[in-house]
């Protein structure tokens, strides 16, 4: 009997959905393979945004969250005494509800209709806990979310799949701007299995990929996007599959938890934003030995590596008082209004501070009155950009339960108003330049006045490009006033600040490299003296070829241009590297998986964050 051939095919998840539509972009310029990423409906409906989906072969799927309807009367939940029923009072759940639909009420707790008994009755799948102290005795409103067959999604991505065609998903459910992962759906492990079960000849390879962004609502910000190792569906778990029930159930819990430890490889995910924040600070003072400075890449890793060991030593009583120490220094920058990559700076003799203060507000002042009348011609297209983005992030955050700030739906709303107020904004100034040239220039012919004009409208994205520049030079400059201004107010403090970050610094990187084994490294002494203290770890070659080879390549030349003066509060200006660094940085503590330790990283969105002058800001 001759043996089946098999053919590979890719279904990448992204996460964390940092950033609405801008994420499909992104990822989209960097995979080296054309994909068609599943939508959803209510966004592709929509007049532009839907344009672009059909475009790039996108394909709609209807959420449930998405067609939320209220239902009527009152119900109660009875966590205790009836946890497999829901009453209702007042309420038509013959009329408006439905076995497998879900009702909402409270604080966004959810159950899943098994049964409806009667108008007023309902029998529930899942008993949940509840908090009785916010729902009292009385009955609460609530609302329903109707079931969605999904039979023709699964379809489109199952003939997708078996023409070996890449599928993208983003598994979390909708984009928010969270600290840490939203829970996975399981929708793409259902599609995983279920297209393997079909066709037993299908390798399906699920790619997990990481968007790590710095600041996801600001233009020309920066973001790493990490392709982690693939995944290979157990041939096992897509018979267990086939067999339904709990079996089924089993195998696709199995896939959605070797995707979610597999995500932790590509992605940083802290508990909440302070300990993100912590965290942060962890990895600009850890001080490895060479005088290199991480690049971009390096400093994602290092933040996910940091988490890490967050995870597992938390509890740890040195771990903690490091904690302490991090939080009272970032309070002490905070005070002083500096960052700590401008510590450094406080290293000055007063003397020679007050020459350079002088010196760089002259440069300031000058800079000012160069890109003043730039920057007021551009002031309308900074206020609607910015009004428009923050109406639609109220919006966003008043029809959630997930997002945090709605700061994820910000930059996507930016990039969409700027692409047709700015071309509008340059058009008026154009026409108004005619005016001027109609009533004060006579004698001109109509085509040299209609040629000056559209000159006056092609050259105004150059120079807004050039007030940009501008106004990174001068944004850099006003950032470093304030610590020349401490050094001369007050040097004593500036030297306290310069020993409490050393002693930090020293205490981080002890405290890093002697639990480098919980990082599952190995922490043995390279025998090289150029590298002493530093760790070493073997490669393992991956046996998979995801034709991503020439993603760091092309990526990464884009970015070297606008990094070689990087110099912002993610990255110290002093902040060296070692192969300790290589070390924490290429290896992937994702046992689970047999392939590559590796990742492939890929660097997009170009431009220093810190560095962007105030229309970038925006």
């Amino acid at each position: 009997m001759a043996e089946q051939s098999t053919s590979i095919t890719y279904l990448t998840f992204q996460g964390p959905h940092a950033n609405q539509f801008v994420d499909g972009v992104v990822y989209m310029s960097v995979n080296p393979r054309p994909s068609y990423a599943l939508m959803a409906a209510v966004s592709y409906d929509k007049p532009l945004i839907g344009h672009v989906g059909k475009i790039l072969n996108a394909i709609p799927v209807v959420r449930p969250q998405d067609i939320v309807n209220g239902g009527t009367g009152k119900v109660k939940y009875d966590s205790v005494n009836q946890p497999f029923q829901l009453r209702g009072q007042d309420t038509k759940f013959v009329d408006e509800i439905g076995a497998r639909d879900f009702i909402i009420f409270g604080r966004n707790y959810k159950v899943h209709v098994s049964k409806v008994i009667s108008d007023t009755l309902l029998e529930i799948s899942h008993s949940i806990q509840v908090d009785q102290a916010f729902l009292g005795d009385g009955f609460v409103s609530f609302k329903i979310a109707p079931h969605v067959d999904q039979t023709a999604v699964y379809d489109e991505v199952y003939n997708h799949l078996n023409r070996n065609e890449c599928v993208t998903i983003f598994p979390e459910g909708g984009s928010h701007d969270r600290s840490e992962m939203l829970p996975l759906k399981a929708g793409f492990a259902i599609m995983a299995l279920s297209a393997s079960a079909a066709n037993p000849g299908l390798d399906i390879k699920i790619v997990p990929v990481g968007l790590n962004y710095f600041h996801p609502d600001r233009f020309r910000s920066r973001a790493v996007v990490s392709f982690g190792q693939p995944m290979t569906i157990d041939r096992a778990d897509v018979e267990k599959y086939k067999q339904g029930g709990k079996n089924k159930r089993e195998a696709v819990t199995k896939l959605l938890d070797q995707s979610d430890e597999a995500f932790k490889a590509v992605t940083v995910n802290a508990p909440d934003y302070d300990t993100l924040m912590v965290i942060q600070a962890a990895r600009r003072l850890y001080m490895p030995r060479s005088s290199m400075k991480p690049s971009i890449e390096q400093v994602v890793k290092l933040n996910r590596h940091f988490v890490s060991l967050w995870a597992k030593l938390k509890n740890d009583p040195n771990l903690q008082v490091i904690v302490k120490k991090v939080k009272y220094y970032n309070d002490m920058l905070a005070f002083f209004g500096i960052k700590d990559h401008q510590v450094d700076k406080l290293d000055i003799r007063p003397v020679k501070a007050a020459y350079q203060l002088t010196k760089r507000i002259a440069k300031l002042v000058a800079m000012a009155g160069l890109g003043a009348p730039a920057l007021i011609s551009n002031l309308p297209l900074i206020w609607i950009t910015s009004y428009i983005s923050k109406r639609k992030q109220k919006k966003a955050l008043a029809g959630s339960s997930v997002k945090i700030a709605g700061k994820d739906v910000l930059a996507t709303w930016k990039v969409i108003v700027a692409a047709f107020a700015a071309p509008a904004l340059y058009g008026i100034y154009s026409v108004l330049y005619l005016v001027y040239l109609v009533k004060r220039k006579p004698n001109l012919s109509v085509r040299s006045k209609i040629t000056r004009a559209g000159i006056i409208w092609a050259i105004q994205p150059i120079l807004h490009y050039l007030l940009m520049r501008l106004g990174d030079t001068g944004l850099d400059i006003y950032k470093s006033i304030k610590p020349l201004f401490l050094a001369i107010r007050n040097p004593e403090a500036g030297e306290i600040i310069r020993s409490m970050r050393k002693d930090l610094s020293r205490d981080i990187t002890e405290f890093i490299i002697q639990h480098a084994p919980e990082l599952g490294i190995d922490g043995s002494v390279s025998g090289s003296s150029s590298n002493a203290g530093s760790l070493e770890v073997s490669r393992t070659n991956s046996s998979t070829n995801l034709d991503y080879e020439n993603i760091e390549s092309s990526s990464t030349s884009r970015l070297k241009e606008s990094t070689n003066t990087a110099n912002d509060d993610m990255i110290p200006e002093s902040y060296p590297s070692s192969s300790i660094d290589e070390v924490l940085l290429t290896y992937s503590s994702t046992d689970e998986l047999n392939d590559s330790k590796y990742q492939v990283e890929s660097i997009i969105l170009n431009e220093d964050d810190e560095k962007l002058s105030p229309l970038s800001q925006i």
